[in-house]
């Protein structure tokens, strides 16, 4: 059970990167439009949750009864991940310039 709860902790970083690609593709463009930042989001969370699934059919598949575990260990590290880079780059960050 360890090893599922840290192969979905490492499943849900991997999960975040496309999203992490996507906010500093979204913070470098030159337009400012809204609707470009919105889907350089919706691009990065689809291909993230893509990311998760496709790791959680293969834990299905090949040991289902950890799949709980890992599951949940996925889902907070994606969430928890996420949750850390934003809070540092709109909190954190502006406050160093100060």
């Amino acid at each position: 059970m360890v090893v599922a709860i840290v192969a979905g902790i490492v499943a849900g970083f991997i999960g975040f990167i496309p999203m992490f690609i996507t906010l500093r593709l979204s913070r470098r463009s030159a337009s400012l439009s809204a609707m470009s930042a919105g889907l350089y989001g919706l691009a990065g969370v689809f291909v993230s949750l893509i990311i998760v699934a496709v790791a959680m059919v293969i834990c299905a598949v090949v040991a289902r009864d950890c799949i709980l575990p890992f599951g949940i260990a996925e889902i907070v590290s994606l969430i928890g991940s996420t949750s850390v880079y934003v809070l540092y780059k709109n909190v954190l960050a502006k406050r160093k310039q100060k």
